[in-house]
């Protein structure tokens, strides 16, 4: 008798070398853009307030911030997750602007705003609590939930801790320069970044296909015949 043999996919091995390409290359354009900004700012401009790098986080945390409130209203079923992390990510923007809003508004200006948005978000999670816990759940087994942590890890502990002035001063000693510290700092936390938007990627093509799932679910739940009617009623 002849063994069925079943041939094995390799549809995971094919999406995890186009993700590998894909965001490698994302990765290697970040640190490009690196090397070409600090080439061309001089001074006392590298990696300020007013400088590039600063110019393109604050860009990739408004794409950020797009991609989950677009999940947010596109899949309702994923809407309390979704929300929360464009408050997080929104608010990581509203931060990113401090000087600003403290120059043209009033001293303290993003932490009203930022934290405002962080409440109503910690409110409409609380209001849906069972949906959230559901799509976390769910999602803490993805693949976006991983590169996400590392995101946030890197870019809010790590890169804060590792740009300590008392650490640099420690490093270079007498020939401590502020430049060195804020090009190091500024390049990890755009890294950080970098990952953010990736996980944010990712999390739109795992919010699609749960609510992909969800509706077939729904579709065979409304088709089931009703096993609980009599015979002949």
């Amino acid at each position: 008798m002849l063994k069925k043999t079943i041939k094995p996919s390799t549809k995971g091995f094919k999406t995890a070398i186009i993700r590998f390409i894909v965001y490698g290359a994302i990765v290697y354009i970040a640190a490009e853009f690196l090397k070409w900004n600090v080439k061309h700012e001089t001074g006392q401009s590298k990696f300020t307030e007013d400088s590039m790098v600063e110019a393109v986080q604050s860009m990739i945390l408004l794409t950020c911030s797009l991609i989950y409130l677009r999940v947010s209203f596109k899949y309702k079923s994923m809407f309390p997750l979704s929300f929360g992390l464009f408050a997080f990510t929104f608010a990581s923007l509203i931060r990113e602007q401090d000087a600003l809003l403290d120059e043209h508004i009033y001293d303290g200006a993003w932490q009203t705003a930022a934290f405002s948005l962080l409440i109503l978000a910690a409110i409409l999670i609380y209001r849906k609590r069972a949906v959230f816990l559901s799509n976390m759940n769910d999602f803490v087994s993805k693949f976006s939930f991983g590169i996400l942590l590392s995101g946030i890890f890197t870019t809010y502990i790590f890169a804060r801790l590792y740009g300590r002035k008392v650490f640099w001063m420690a490093v270079m000693e007498a020939q401590y320069t502020r430049d060195v510290k804020n090009v190091s700092e500024e390049s990890l936390e755009l890294f950080g970044y970098t990952l953010i938007l990736i996980a944010s990627v990712e999390f739109y093509y795992f919010a699609k296909a749960h609510h992909t799932m969800a509706v077939r679910g729904n579709e065979e739940t409304v088709n089931q015949p009703n096993v609980y009617l009599k015979v002949g009623s």
